[in-house]
């Protein structure tokens, strides 16, 4: 009998649909995976559209530390995905 996560991993690759809630799910409960515990601390992830990961961050310090580490970051999100998932990075400052 399959898991759960391997149906739902099985059909990411079938229906883009299924695609895309991966991805949400991805960058919603696993920042630090791509981030680092100490920057996932400081970021929430907010969408990702057409390629586009939309991050926010709640300090100034964090968000000039997240804008040095986009190049590094896209490109272990698209090592772990084995492809061209991230194209870009939107950082922006928490709202008050």
């Amino acid at each position: 009998m399959k898991k759960i996560n391997e149906i739902f991993d099985m059909l990411s690759f079938k229906d883009p649909l299924f695609k895309e809630l991966k991805l949400r799910s991805f960058f919603q409960y696993e920042l630090s995976s791509f981030l680092g515990e100490s920057l996932a601390r400081h970021c929430k992830f907010l969408q990702f559209k057409e390629g586009v990961l939309y991050l926010e961050c709640d300090d100034p310090i964090w968000l000039t530390e997240a804008n040095f580490m986009k190049r590094k970051i896209k490109d272990k999100i698209n090592e772990l995905f084995h492809q061209q998932m991230v194209k870009d990075i939107v950082l922006r400052r928490c709202k008050l």
